[in-house]
């Protein structure tokens, strides 16, 4: 069961005595809860929602939660009737949904990956990063045209996508996978698919790089430029660093979810 549904927590005098990521699980509901009420969500209405859950607290304490959204700019009140959210609210109703689906997808992730059951999601992506640095010196060094120009495309599949704002995963995914192949180092390719980050792993990645709102298609693109100027060191440098981006993301993300 996903960390967002499994944990009960209790609520006294209003208090919020729980981790940054609680709060954020009770925001998310709260939030959900105004844009889809049919009418302003007072705190009584909060007090029952929030029980059904699973998370005990009196209605002082949903109206104070309700006094922290509104004081953050999330919600807004109407008169006497109750709160509605604002276009900040909808924007951070959207940011916890996405880290919500990150959780969620991690948590399928790592009991479906069976090669890495026992390791932490930090040692399989340093892993990764091994890899697929030695991968990058070598496909500046043996890339044909032909390599580039599919690199070349798959950038460009990824920009016009992320510009429709469509499903871009597999596209992501492809760019890490054609380097390794360029590579033409059979093991390199066994080492990268025994530790099997599929293409469902690459979402979770995307959902933290929104989340920390870290650039995602630039890296790819220094990456390609350097591996087209045959500079081996440059190219080995940029996918260190931008995998290293890549594993402080999910490293902040899974700390939230465990502190």
């Amino acid at each position: 069961m996903s960390g967002w549904t499994q944990k009960i927590m209790t609520i006294c005098g209003g208090v919020i005595k729980v981790r940054s990521y609680q709060e954020d699980r009770i925001n998310l509901m709260v939030l959900e809860a105004a844009e889809s009420a049919a009418v302003p969500l007072g705190a009584g209405s909060v007090s029952i929602i929030l029980r059904d859950r699973g998370i005990m607290i009196s209605e002082a304490g949903a109206g104070r939660i309700l006094r922290s959204l509104r004081e953050g700019g999330f919600l807004q009140k109407v008169g006497f009737k109750g709160h509605v959210p604002t276009h900040e609210g909808i924007k951070k109703l959207s940011s916890l949904r996405t880290a919500r689906q990150a959780a969620e997808t991690l948590d399928l992730l790592m009991e479906s990956s069976v090669n890495l059951k026992g390791h932490s999601l930090t040692d399989i992506l340093t892993a990764r990063k091994a890899i697929e640095r030695e991968a990058a010196m070598q496909a500046a060094l043996k890339a044909t045209p032909e390599d580039i120009a599919r690199l070349e495309e798959i950038i460009g599949q990824q920009y016009r996508e992320m510009e429709r704002k469509s499903y871009y995963a597999d596209i992501s995914a492809d760019f890490h996978q054609e380097i390794i192949k360029i590579a033409r180092i059979p093991l390199l390719k066994m080492m990268y698919e025994f530790i099997g980050l599929s293409v469902e792993w690459q979402i979770f990645f995307i959902e933290t790089f929104r989340i920390y709102d870290t650039p995602l298609n630039v890296p790819h693109e220094n990456i390609l430029k350097a591996i087209r100027d045959r500079d081996p060191r440059k190219a080995a440098d940029l996918m260190e660093e931008h995998l290293s981006d890549v594993i402080d993301n999910a490293g902040n993300f899974t700390a939230l979810q465990t502190k």
